[in-house]
């Protein structure tokens, strides 16, 4: 048995410019950092050819077939995809999970590429480094799949850590952002995660807003070059170890947001927003593509308490999580025994 994990992800700036179709022209860049919300893949090899796979999030059975017939279907599509692109022909069961609800808006369907990109080639004896692993993964979900991703979550679930990612369009670099204990502790002891508690399916808010920023519609792309911007702030802040501005960018890069398409948000995500600010919260914003998953805020220690009584008065659970430095990995069977 074969146990691989990798992280999810919260996005604090430049979402949206990690679109290819916004940075092969302009050039984008994020701030993102791994937290410990996993996707869980086991692999139980067979001793004959044949593929079964279990997808405990869609409550999906991809029952016993032959590697020739494996056919992407939903809840099992990742798998099946990965499966192919890498020829992996050795008979195996495979089954999936995670700490997240699908569309929940914390890349988990990237995590699970990345996962299985990496385990799987792990059992194939090839050596993929994590910028390697990434490009597969995001080729995979934006190729064969379709999906229309951004590139920073199959970055960020690959690389582990806060990072600040650069992307152009022949390369993609990535600078870790190193704070010290005291600072990383402080960042994380500001942060609160709040599942809002209704999904969305991504790709309908992000097929209008790649129709948008291919079509040059003025509003769309003067959201995406400020959000851009706030990236680059964001990080050499960072690096200066000054997080006095993270929440107000936060708060700037969430307007901007609501600015890329009208599906992003909604009345009642925006009375969540406004509550909280209300009551203490710097800023905050959505994660991931808007119109559902999770709200995070940016709110001192000593206003904490307001802000999680009103997010349980309006319905929103909170999330206990911490910053992740390592990338995907798997695990010793042993280390659960």
């Amino acid at each position: 048995m074969h146990i691989g994990i990798s992280p999810v992800r919260i996005s604090f700036a430049g979402g949206g410019t990690d679109m290819p179709e916004y940075y092969e022209k302009y050039g984008g860049n994020v701030v993102s950092t791994a937290i410990s919300l996993f996707t869980y893949l086991m692999i139980k090899p067979r001793k004959d050819d044949s593929f079964q796979a279990f997808s405990t999030d869609f409550e999906i059975h991809q029952s016993k077939i032959t590697y020739k017939k494996l056919k992407a279907k939903a809840g099992t599509e990742i798998a099946v995809s990965v499966i192919k692109y890498l020829n992996f022909k050795h008979g195996a069961d495979f089954v999936i999970g995670s700490d997240v609800q699908p569309g929940s808006g914390l890349g988990a369907s990237s995590s699970l590429t990345v996962n299985f990109i990496n385990t799987i080639s792990k059992l194939q004896k090839k050596k993929f480094s994590n910028k390697q692993i990434a490009e597969k993964a995001f080729f995979v979900e934006r190729n064969l799949l379709l999906h229309p991703i951004g590139k920073q979550d199959d970055y960020v679930a690959s690389y582990g850590g806060l990072n600040y990612i650069k992307f152009n369009k022949n390369k993609t670099t990535v600078t870790p952002i190193k704070l010290s204990k005291s600072k990383s502790q402080e960042l994380q002891n500001n942060l609160l995660l709040f599942f809002i508690g209704t999904t969305r399916k991504s790709s309908t808010v992000l097929t209008t807003q790649l129709k948008k920023t291919k079509n040059l519609e003025p509003t769309t792309l003067n959201s995406l070059h400020k959000v851009n911007d706030l990236g680059k702030e964001l990080f050499y802040s960072l690096k200066k170890s000054d997080l006095n501005r993270v929440g107000e960018i936060l708060d700037q890069g969430w307007k901007e947001k609501k600015n890329f398409t009208k599906q992003v948000s909604n009345p009642k995500i925006d009375k969540i927003y406004e509550n909280a600010i209300q009551k203490g919260a710097i800023g905050g914003k959505l994660t991931g593509a808007g119109a559902g998953g999770h709200m995070l805020f940016y709110c001192e220690p000593k206003k904490q308490t307001l802000v999680k009584n009103e997010m349980k008065h309006l319905g929103l659970k909170h999330i206990d999580f911490k910053l992740y430095q390592n990338g995907p990995k798997i695990l010793n069977l042993y280390d659960f025994i």
